[in-house]
């Protein structure tokens, strides 16, 4: 009796084990679909959110950005992660006559103060572009009511504004905006300059050197003892004075400060350029003839000159083409 007794409480045991089993089981395949679930349903807003026509924001309290839809790209030239990244949105984008009452909607918005949760201003894209853009806010809260910051929706009006006539600045703003205007094409202008005449005197200097050191040669090679002893020294002093490499990353830098945005088009517009083709579409836009740009790359024109033609071939151009001017409407 008593190994029967046994026997009933361990099968008992067994089968309340496997009961338990089966709940487990049915429990974790339930937080599975649970989570399957919540991941798609996190799939389709991100999908709602990324793919919006106009251009969110999510601001937290403290006015950090949280989110930024890739459509800001369509509007001001950068990503969304270049947009999070910036430390200030307002020194970024908006235009500077309109950065105050930008700052003072935003900041009122956050804290919950402002009445009419829209405004109109100007942004000045990556490629220096003015634009008009409308921005409307709404405060964004948790289920249990916690504040979370704001959401913010902005669309490119500039068309309607062109439509409606409210493009036309007053004479006085007008004439403001265009002494800005002279004043930043102006320096713009002395940039460049400066940026030529750099890489100029680097190409002068490389190639006077080269051609010293080819008269030297031929000098040593049919004088006296005592005179090829000393073009010999003075051609090896010559020698060890490298030939000054362009510091390229200066150029893409200064290239960008000129013409905003050069680089990144070419590469869209025509991906199979190498980094040589890429350099010399670089110096035709800085306005480089072939014989300075030799200069720069330590060979001699007739090499330049061979490449422009390969790049012509590679960009597919008509004989009517001219490369120069291509290059500059890039």
């Amino acid at each position: 009796m008593v190994i029967q007794k046994n026997r009933d409480d361990s099968f008992r045991e067994e089968k309340d084990f496997e009961t338990q089993l089966s709940e487990i089981k049915m429990e974790m395949e339930e937080i599975l679909a649970a989570l399957e679930e919540e991941k798609n349903q996190r799939q389709f807003y991100q999908f709602v959110a990324d793919f919006t026509f106009g251009w969110e924001l999510w601001l937290d309290p403290s006015g950090k950005i949280k989110y930024c839809s890739p459509s800001c790209q369509d509007l001001t030239g950068f990503t969304a992660n270049q947009v999070i990244a910036s430390e200030n949105i307002s020194v970024l984008l908006i235009y500077e006559p309109d950065r105050e009452k930008f700052n003072h909607f935003i900041s009122d918005s956050l804290d919950q103060l402002i009445m009419n949760q829209s405004l109109e201003f100007r942004i000045l894209t990556r490629h220096k572009q003015l634009c008009w853009c409308s921005v409307n806010v709404r405060g964004v809260y948790n289920k249990q009511g916690r504040y979370l910051g704001i959401r913010a929706s902005v669309h490119d009006i500039t068309r309607l504004k062109r439509a409606l006539g409210h493009i036309q600045e007053l004479s006085e703003g007008k004439e403001f905006e265009n002494r800005a205007k002279w004043r930043m094409k102006s320096k713009l202008d002395n940039k460049e300059r400066e940026v030529i005449s750099s890489l100029l005197q680097l190409s002068q200097k490389n190639e006077l050197l080269a051609l010293v050191q080819k008269q030297l040669k031929k000098i040593v090679s049919g004088t006296s003892q005592q005179a090829h002893q000393k073009a010999s020294a003075l051609l090896k002093t010559l020698e060890s004075v490298s030939i000054s490499p362009v510091d390229w990353e200066m150029v893409v830098q200064q290239l960008e400060n000129l013409h905003p945005g050069f680089i990144d088009r070419l590469k869209l517009k025509h991906p199979n350029l190498s980094s040589k083709e890429e350099k010399l579409c670089s110096y035709l836009r800085l306005g480089l003839s072939s014989k300075e740009i030799a200069g720069l790359q330590n060979i001699n024109s007739k090499s330049v000159e061979v490449s422009r033609g390969r790049l012509r071939k590679k960009l597919k151009l008509q004989r009517e083409e001219r490369l120069k001017e291509y290059v500059d409407h890039i």
